[in-house]
């Protein structure tokens, strides 16, 4: 069913991400959700906020412990999205119907202090989604979502996006209708489908503490080098479709702006030929371990702070899920 009305997208933002394939949605998280899931975060960690010497690792991918639903969370944000998948009835709301705690840390190091790197040398390049065959209709990875915990300036460890290496995810996805599970990499470390070498546009996503940037999910990206180590804090919650993108719709009206993303960027109206040659898979990521192990370590880390300040440990992995108000007065 077609949008016949845009309530939280302009215009002017519906073209941008049309022409640069992401838009930035100011403000779209609460103050006290921001707060609530960073408050904790260096006792989670292990380290010391005041003493860099403590910061042991450069970035971390912390696991959850609190969630709230994303309407919940951010309903301006939610709002873009849908319209920007065509509908809320085009998201499945039984996979990542929620927003956590589950913090992307990039603390930085001295190595990078005074040094400078081009975007297209960060050697991390990619598209999200590690549990499933990527096709070029695949609904898995409907959007790639950044939310900022925290005001994030240049040259402080903001995600880089190359707006221009789009076209090359998406040619190489229609040349590759078998699917990709494991990418190749080019000799930079970067997966081959983004051809990042080829690329001329580079942003840095900046910005403040509750914007939400709404990326489509072939963009290429990359973790950046934090210079100035000052924390930075952000999530990349996914959001998935019901069923594939659909690149070949009776009525041209009812295509999705990423979907159109797509075909523009074929320079097609149309794919009436192109299927998958192959069954779509979905996969356990090989960070869960990792992620499972953190965990425990979080737990012990928070117990014995709580037992130190007379606080109390608020995780899903001792009280079970919580109501999204109680997340808010506990913070």
């Amino acid at each position: 069913m077609a949008i016949t009305e845009y309530k939280y997208l302009t215009p002017e933002q519906r073209e941008h991400f049309l022409e640069h394939g992401w838009v930035k949605i100011p403000k779209a998280v609460k103050a006290e959700y921001v707060k609530a899931f960073t408050e904790n975060v260096f006792v989670r960690l292990g380290y010391d906020p005041e003493d860099k010497s403590t910061w042991t690792k450069e970035k971390i991918h912390m696991p959850r412990h609190r969630e709230i639903p994303t309407r919940e969370f951010m309903p301006k944000a939610w709002g873009a999205m849908c319209e920007l998948l065509g509908g809320e009835d085009r998201i499945d709301p039984t996979l990542f119907e929620s927003c956590g705690d589950s913090l992307i840390v990039n603390l930085g190091s001295d190595e990078w202090v005074d040094k400078t790197i081009e975007p297209k040398d960060l050697g991390n390049w990619h598209i999200d989604g590690d549990w499933f065959t990527h096709f070029l209709d695949s609904g898995e990875q409907g959007l790639t979502v950044i939310v900022l915990y925290n005001d994030i300036k240049p040259r402080a460890g903001g995600t880089y996006v190359a707006p221009d290496g789009i076209k090359n995810v998406v040619r190489y996805l229609y040349e590759h209708p078998e699917g990709a599970s494991e990418m190749p990499q080019d000799p930079d470390g970067s997966r081959s489908c983004c051809s990042i070498q080829t690329c001329k546009e580079f942003v840095e996503l900046t910005g403040e503490a509750g914007d939400v940037v709404l990326i489509h999910p072939f963009m290429p990206h990359s973790a950046s080098k934090n210079h100035l180590r000052i924390p930075r804090f952000i999530t990349n919650p996914p959001v998935t479709l019901k069923e594939p993108l659909n690149f070949n719709r009776p009525n041209p009206a009812d295509y999705s702006l990423v979907e159109l993303k797509v075909l523009r960027e074929l320079g097609v109206d149309a794919l009436p030929e192109w299927k998958i040659a192959a069954p779509r898979m979905r996969f356990t990521p090989r960070t869960r371990a990792a992620k499972d192990a953190m965990i425990l370590d979080e737990l012990e880390r928070m117990k014995a702070h709580a037992l130190k300040t007379g606080g109390t440990v608020d995780s899903m992995h001792i009280n079970g899920p919580v109501p999204y108000a109680t997340v808010v007065a506990s913070g």
